[in-house]
């Protein structure tokens, strides 16, 4: 009788152990594009915290889910969009640190994501692995330590895609009952399993047969391995200094009482030039869809670098031409914003689309005509040789406390 006492014990002290390591959700945030529902994202945490710098903690096993909500989601666009929040929430020397493993990550997405697919990066805190599966299919491992946060900072960085997506996703267990039933019933089909479990076989093969295609490389004389050693990946551009850790992004604009001139320098020192119609249009499923994707050139570190910093360019050099409405001001008138600009190789403007709107048309208007006053944007680097080039600007509206 002791021994069946000890034994029925012990599985209940090792059940409890598990619950307590098993990962806790942490928040849910809804993304939506045009209006649209895209996908559900989740945080989920060893323990439950609001605090971004406790969810970054690297001691303790975390994951990430996106549960896809469209019927298609070009997995292209949805992995430039989570590389451009990488590049606007890291410092400069993590992304250079983590260009390689951002190429690895990458390369992981090919095709489209499915309504119900479920993607799902995983951190070991007792290796430093990172995994990605998606419909618990693997598709890659990256073993740095420092990766997973690189990437769950582009959430809940200092700019985020949102700022109710990061407040969302830290909501310390508190989560909507009503966006948690819809998260728990998106699963993929039998089908979709076999069909990502085929394209990860397919993907591994042609891996193994360019792996060994590949010619064996001369010995490197002791002067050209201490040459390789040194960093090229370093474009000829600034580095981005928009989103130090811990600093906000954009100062918070100080209120403008009746009468009062604004408080920045642009502001007082010259008047807003004419503006030209914003040339927005609605979005044709046709586009949302991207049924057709135009073919890519392979991405190397250098490649993906170069994007990030130049992202962080246009954004540090959008930021200097926002400004909070006096009206929106004096109403106390929050919210966010986001945009998704296009531009040509010499950065002017050539089309600009809302993708998330405030619930205030002033604060829509200014983020639009901000985007204007902005052209011409810097040239595009030599290193994407490309013709015009696509990003989207969050843009935050926040009165201080």
């Amino acid at each position: 009788m002791k021994t069946t006492k000890l034994v029925i014990a012990l599985l209940l002290f090792a059940t409890a152990l598990a619950a307590k390591a098993a990962p806790l959700l942490n928040g849910l945030a809804l993304e939506q594009q045009f209006n649209k529902d895209q996908y559900i994202a989740a945080v989920y945490s060893e323990q439950l915290s609001g605090d971004a710098s406790a969810l970054l903690n690297n001691s303790m096993p975390r994951s990430l889910e996106v549960r896809v909500i469209a019927d298609r989601l070009s997995a292209r666009r949805f992995r430039n969009q989570w590389m451009e929040g990488i590049a606007i929430n890291n410092p400069g020397s993590v992304l250079t640190g983590q260009a390689e493993n951002m190429v690895t990550f990458a390369n992981l997405f090919k095709g489209r994501l499915m309504a119900g697919d479920r993607l799902r990066i995983d951190f070991a805190a007792d290796t430093g692995t990172t995994s990605v599966s998606l419909n618990d299919i693997m598709l890659g491992m990256i073993e740095d330590r420092e990766f997973f946060n690189t990437l769950l900072r582009a959430w809940i960085g200092p700019v985020p895609p949102s700022t109710d997506f990061r407040d969302d996703l830290m909501g310390s267990g508190e989560v909507n009952s009503g966006l948690l039933a819809t998260y728990e019933a998106l699963q993929p089909g039998a089908e979709r399993v076999a069909q990502v479990a085929a394209m990860a076989d397919v993907q591994e093969a042609t891996q193994e047969q360019e792996a060994s295609a590949a010619a064996p490389e001369p010995k490197p004389e002791p002067a050209q391995v201490a040459a390789a050693s040194k960093p090229k990946l370093t474009p000829d551009i600034p580095p981005p200094t928009l989103a130090a850790i811990g600093a906000p992004a954009i100062a918070k604009p100080t209120p403008i009482g009746a009468g009062a001139k604004p408080a920045t320098a642009a502001a007082q020192t010259s008047e807003p030039r004419p503006l030209k119609p914003t040339k927005t249009r609605p979005a044709t499923p046709m586009e949302e869809d991207e049924l057709e994707e135009e073919e890519e050139a392979p991405l190397t570190a250098n490649m993906i670098l170069a994007r990030q910093i130049y992202h962080s360019m246009l954004l540090r050099h959008t930021f200097k031409h926002i400004r909070y409405p006096k009206r929106a001001q004096e109403r106390g008138q929050e919210g966010s914003v986001r945009l998704n600009v296009t531009i040509d190789s010499k950065g002017n403007v050539k089309n600009v689309r809302t993708l998330q709107e405030s619930r205030y048309a002033s604060l829509n208007r200014e983020a639009l005509e901000a985007v204007e006053r902005a052209g011409p944007f810097p040239a595009t680097p030599d290193q994407l040789n490309i013709d015009e080039y696509k990003f989207s600007v969050p843009i935050t509206f926040r009165l201080p406390d």
